[in-house]
């Protein structure tokens, strides 16, 4: 008796769990409603997120939002298929109110072509995260006008963008001067983050971003891929340095500045990516991998390893270059297998030597003009 008292306790609550489940996944279901103003569509994600934390659009349909979806720690939007029209942003952390990565934690935002109502797209950022951690932004279709941000990460850490496609809007065109980068890591400072400064100036003290991993994307903007720095304020947080950037498996093209620029990092992955910079002027802004340092390091940069390795680059004046601006140098510089390439004459395809780093060790890389 005893054993089919607890086996019939163990049905019910399987049972439980496979009714619960259920009702959780209709209930964050949600359905069109066709209103193009863009308020209906984002009421009701707003009260689905709200309600059970998890939002599912659904596949081959058509979603406005009159302006972003703000999420909040452990809330998911699941969009695979579907189409989000912006009338402004696409989503966003609420303004910060902790810093050390507090604010908002345990995200995720899977699928969706996310795309603003003017085929010229947003001047600004669509999607944009600050001081928090553990965000995961996969399988997006998502873009910007050329001068915006389509992902901007501000202060975060433990953060994945993967398998996403990014390519900067404009109608065709793109200014000479223009170096905004589509996927932006970057630095809280007042100038550089104005709308988390005006959430108090504790949240604009020169935090920077630690773990973030951007794979199997392809980018494309006036600039491709950047961890930022900021000479503003006087200088007053070039001494300020992100750590641990991976960057894997993307392709990744510039048009008017460097596909992929790493300033003021302290380790760093760089694998398997093609990186093409197509800027024909020969100077900073057209190397392809642009890897280089401002500010005076911490003591941290003495064991920190920055490797390149199984890449395609292309750049103007050089394809790699790996250069300290401050008094302290890289610690280890380690490129492998490579093929780099410059307009410039092949043999500035890879600039990597002992007096920006201490070490350099440089392995079956080949060197090439185009």
């Amino acid at each position: 008796m005893a054993k089919i008292k607890n086996l019939m306790s163990v049905i019910c609550f399987m049972a439980a769990l496979v009714f619960w489940g259920t009702l959780h996944v209709q209930a964050a279901v949600i359905e069109p409603t066709g209103d193009k103003e863009g308020k209906q569509d984002l009421r009701n994600i707003w009260s689905a997120l709200e309600e059970d934390g998890e939002v599912r659009l659904k596949s081959g349909e058509t979603y406005y939002i009159v302006k972003p979806i703000v999420l909040h720690s452990n809330q998911t939007i699941i969009a695979n298929g579907a189409t989000i029209v912006c009338l402004q942003g696409a989503f966003r952390s609420d303004a910060p109110t902790k810093v050390n990565y507090g604010s908002i934690k345990n995200v995720t935002v899977d699928g969706g072509t996310w795309k603003h109502a003017s085929k010229e797209g947003l001047r600004g950022s669509m999607v944009m995260f600050c001081h928090g951690q553990k965000i995961t932004i996969k399988n997006l279709d998502v873009s910007c006008h050329y001068t915006g941000h389509a992902i901007e990460l501000i202060a975060v850490k433990d953060v994945v963008v993967d398998n996403c496609k990014v390519k900067a809007l404009g109608g065709g065109t793109t200014d000479w001067d223009c170096h905004e980068e589509q996927i932006q890591i970057d630095i809280a400072a007042p100038e550089t983050a104005p709308k988390v400064a005006a959430a108090g100036q504790q949240f604009v003290k020169g935090q920077t971003c630690e773990n973030i991993t951007v794979k199997n994307c392809t980018v494309t903007g006036s600039r491709g891929i950047c961890a930022n720095f900021t000479k503003t304020n006087n200088g007053k947080f070039l001494n300020k340095f992100h750590k641990n950037i991976v960057i894997k498996n993307n392709r990744i093209e510039g048009y008017t500045a460097e596909a992929l620029s790493l300033f003021n990092v302290i380790g760093a992955v760089v694998e398997g990516n093609q990186i093409v910079t197509r800027r024909s002027a020969m100077d900073a802004y057209s190397v392809g991998l642009h890897i280089a340092m401002f500010g005076k390091a911490p003591a941290a940069m003495k064991k920190a390893v920055v490797q390149v390795k199984n890449n395609v680059v292309k750049g103007g004046r050089q394809g790699l270059l790996v250069y300290s601006h401050a008094s302290t140098k890289f610690g280890k510089v380690v490129a492998q297998k490579n093929k780099f390439y410059a307009k410039n004459g092949k043999e500035e395809a890879c600039h990597a030597d002992t007096g920006s780093a201490s070490e350099v060790i440089l392995s079956g890389n080949s060197k090439h003009t185009w």
